[in-house]
């Protein structure tokens, strides 16, 4: 419902004839009467007197929670009604302090007794019946739309008047609610709107114009859009003899929709003008649609623990009231996502709340898309039941699904119906049931985004956010174990990733399982290979929603999402998916394109994609049961090769000539690296993936790759103080050179393993990598080595306090690299030997050999220049 406020009132055999609860009578047992008013100011009385909530943002709260009364509303809902989508940082702790002072005037209102309660992830007021006045406006608004159906008018529109008297003005007038909250006090508005419409009806059927006259005359001034009352007007006016008036109120009305909104009247207004003319406008108004209609309600029961969505709702509610107001067809809203984040729960939540907007039906179709052993139903076995559905006789229903379609527009042509087509195949499937009223709405779910609706609102519903996340896990658990283990809470939250199919399985295990502690359960799920298998519940599993999407997809489409479930990095580029799959640029595109529609994969910025963590270890899954080990091994080999050619051309571009030797191969031709801006931006974005490329391939058996990516990342690492993430790059590295047998690329690893703990201040460490860089370099005649490894000595020797060892090994590496011509480890010997003088005290020597280390940067244009400009240029560092 619209308005999740109590229902009060008698039961269906009652006579709809009789007094029903009136608003504040409900007396308890001290004899004291409490009243919530909600249809005008928000007002709280006892015993008939006011009881003041000055605060607004208590008022507000009093609002929030009467129009979800006897229900959870959560904190996040409640946050959301009251400082909207951008609250203060304290805002959940002012709720609290709202909630208290709120119960405590409730408390003393009612003697004692406990109103507003605090359940899992959220707060509840009771209101019983009689005590609100939305609760009794239903009420009557009910019996007296009963009456109308047993052509009682009279009856009917005394009731119907009742439930308007009501009314001391605007919803909420002193209260404003943000989100949802808004559209439901405009959802009020429109509900106030239909039973004025349905008490002039049952007056005009009683026979009295004027007053039907005097009222509509006033209305059409207000809401000069609204045409089912200008068609009241007309038709009172008609009866009353003055048929001039009559036409010229159609005249009127037909001006103002040109003008303000370029449409011509709809055929109810224009069937009526023509029997005017023609003086056979003698029939009674349309009657309120029939009982069988009206009690038509095929929508599954809604979830008792929703929580969350509110922008997605305040999203959906809004479209439904922008189509009602100005929409010239069927409103259509169309959600789409990924199997198990609770597509189907928002419909069906969103449909209950929409109900009495849509009083001439709501039906449900499951379309069969996603259903294990069913084919997807066609849209003539779909069209027959929502005929069958809406009240049309099975032998009056043809054959051909095009006759069928018209059957269906014209049946729901003077209705207004809400419509929930779930688990859609795609576009073509769905266009043949829309109905063409534009008083009905359609609400479509679907596992691909249905950009093929025209018209049609489209959201994609991503994973729940954490905090709805705790609220529904905290709600489906219902006991105190979620609020003591916090952090284990978030933690199952993060290895479902906040998937709602994934949490309610987790969190009902839970629930049959009170000895279990939730930490016990977290450290279940962690293991990649236990994880999917435990998100197992007695009619539902993770893997049985994801092989239904996977069983969609054809040969092509299925082996990408395999290999793309071997990628070890949280997101992947089109290239580097290119050579996962040994594709080109334009075949991988479009079949990443598709899993992206068929919400296998997420595309969180423009060429990126990536898996859904439960979707990462099932496409993993599939990847071990359906590809052999050569084919695996190939597609992770093509991958790293990618990986390793572009780091090494952006090395070679961002650092010419500098570190260990790289290779000088191009990158691939259709991967744009080509100056030193597309290389920094490309080791930007890929640098977390490459690392964790390299890891996956020290731990699989890459070592080639391993150490050349560890030399292609040194000086990015370095000079970005990723130092961590360094060491144990080049740890690994030092490793698989070993298994390689590669004396050379050991030492250079070990001189870049140097540098990272020098950088981290494990001085002693350093210097001890650094020897042993320095004997491989001497046992394999590497001189370039050797002068790496020096001056590696030296820095480690000052950073422990021995400026004069320094300058020994400084020299000895400025030795070699004259020997050998390697200019820019030249300078870097020429740089220690600056520190090492100005620790001496010894500051004109220091400068000397800074201006000659500058002199050999700059001509190589290395990054170190800039460093030792700045380190020139300031006197107190240079010892000036």
């Amino acid at each position: 419902m619209i308005i999740d406020a109590i229902r009060v009132g008698r039961s269906a055999d009652d006579d709809v004839g009789s007094p029903g609860i009136a608003p504040g009578r409900h007396w308890r047992n001290g004899g004291e009467v409490l009243e919530f008013r909600v249809l005008g100011p928000v007002e709280l009385r006892a015993d008939g007197a006011v009881v003041p909530l000055r605060a607004p943002g208590r008022r507000a709260l009093l609002a929030a929670l009467l129009l979800s009364a006897n229900r959870v509303v959560t904190v996040d809902r409640l946050v959301n009604a009251l400082w909207g989508q951008l609250p203060p940082p304290s805002a959940v702790a002012n709720l609290r302090s709202h909630v208290a002072v709120l119960r405590g005037l409730l408390a003393a209102a009612c003697g004692g007794e406990e109103r507003v309660v605090t359940r899992p992830g959220g707060y509840l007021m009771t209101v019983r019946p009689g005590e609100l006045d939305l609760g009794v406006f239903e009420d009557l608004v009910g019996r007296g739309r009963q009456a109308l159906r047993l052509e009682q008018h009279e009856v009917g529109a005394r009731l119907l008047g009742e439930a308007l008297d009501l009314w001391r003005g605007q919803p909420l007038a002193n209260v404003t609610l943000h989100g949802a909250g808004e559209a439901e006090v405009v959802s009020l508005e429109e509900a106030r709107l239909d039973v004025v419409e349905d008490r002039l009806r049952a007056l005009l059927a009683c026979g009295d114009n004027a007053a039907v006259i005097g009222a509509a005359s006033g209305l059409v001034v207000e809401h000069p859009l609204r045409e089912p009352l200008w068609a009241l007007l007309m038709l009172a006016l008609h009866r009353a003899g003055r048929q001039a008036d009559a036409l010229a109120a159609y005249t009127a009305v037909r001006t103002r929709l040109a003008e303000e909104l370029g449409l011509d009247p709809g055929q109810e207004l224009r069937r009526l003008q023509h029997e005017i003319l023609v003086g056979d406008a003698t029939r009674d108004p349309q009657p309120p649609p029939s009982a069988d209609a009206v009690a038509h309600c095929d929508l599954p029961g809604d979830t008792s623990d929703f929580s969350g969505r509110e922008a997605e709702l305040h999203l959906l509610l809004s479209s439904v009231r922008a189509d009602g107001k100005d929409g010239t067809a069927v409103a259509i809203s169309a959600i789409d996502g990924m199997a198990g984040v609770g597509k189907t729960t928002l419909a069906v939540h969103l449909a209950h709340r929409l109900t009495p907007r849509y009083p001439d039906g709501q039906l449900f179709v499951d379309l069969h898309a996603h259903t294990p052993g069913r084919p997807p139903l066609a849209p003539a076995a779909a069209l027959g039941k929502l005929l069958r559905a809406a009240g049309v006789p099975g032998d009056q229903i043809p054959e051909d699904v095009e006759d069928r379609a018209v059957l269906w527009r014209a049946t729901l042509a003077e209705r207004r119906a809400l419509v929930v087509l779930d688990n859609a195949v795609d576009s073509a499937q769905v266009r043949p049931l829309l109905p063409g009223a534009r008083g009905c709405l359609v609400l479509v779910t679907s596992r691909r985004r249905l950009a093929g609706l025209a018209g049609a609102l489209l959201l994609s519903l991503p994973a729940l956010p954490h905090d709805d996340a705790v609220a529904l896990f905290e709600h489906v658990v219902c006991d105190a174990r979620p609020a003591a283990e916090a952090a284990a809470v978030a933690e199952v939250l993060a290895l479902c990733g906040r998937l709602p199919l994934a949490i309610r399985i987790a969190a009902t295990r839970l629930r049959h399982r009170p000895s279990w502690t939730i930490a016990r359960f977290a450290a279940r799920l962690r293991g990649q290979r236990r994880r999917l298998p435990e998100l197992h519940g007695e009619d539902s599993s993770v893997t049985a929603a994801f092989d239904l999407s996977y069983q969609h997809l054809d040969a092509d489409q299925r082996r990408l999402f395999r290999l793309l479930g071997l990628h070890p990095g949280a997101d992947i580029d089109l290239h580097a998916a290119a050579a996962l799959a040994g594709l080109s640029l334009c075949h991988a595109e479009d079949l990443l394109e598709d899993l992206v529609d068929a919400h296998l994969l997420q595309q969180p910025a423009a060429g990126r994609y990536c898996l859904h963590e439960l979707l990462r270890i099932y496409a993993a899954d599939r990847c071990g049961g359906e590809d052999a080990d050569a084919d695996r091994r190939a597609a992770l080999t093509g991958l790293l090769d990618h990986y390793l050619r572009v780091a090494e051309v952006a090395a070679a571009l961002l650092a010419p000539g500098g570190g260990r030797p790289v290779s000088t191969a191009p990158a691939p031709a259709a991967l744009a690296v080509a100056d030193q801006a597309h290389a920094a931006a490309w080791l930007a974005a890929e640098l977390a993936n490459v690392l964790a490329a390299a890891k996956h391939a020290a731990e699989h058996g890459w070592p080639a790759h391993v150490r050349d990516l560890s030399a292609a990342l040194a000086r990015e690492l370095d000079g970005h103080g990723r130092h961590e993430d360094a060491e144990a790059l080049h740890t690994a590295a030092v490793a698989a050179s070993r298994r390689l047998g590669d004396g050379v690329g050991e030492g250079h690893a070990l001189h870049d393993l140097g540098v990272a703990h020098w950088r981290l201040g494990r001085h002693d460490d350093a210097g001890r990598h650094h020897r042993r860089a320095l004997h491989a370099g001497r046992r394999a005649g590497e001189r370039a080595l050797e002068a790496r490894a020096l001056n590696g000595l030296g820095e480690a020797a000052r950073a422990t306090g021995q400026p004069a060892q320094a300058l020994r090994e400084h020299r000895r590496a400025l030795a070699i690299t004259h020997e050998i011509g390697d200019h820019l480890e030249r300078s870097r010997a020429h740089t220690g030997l600056g520190h090492a003088h100005r620790d001496l005290d010894q500051h004109d020597e220091a400068r000397d050999h800074w201006q000659q280390a500058l002199a050999g940067y700059a001509e190589h244009g290395a990054p170190e220049a800039a460093d030792l400009r700045r380190l020139l240029a300031n006197p107190v560092r240079t010892g000036s």
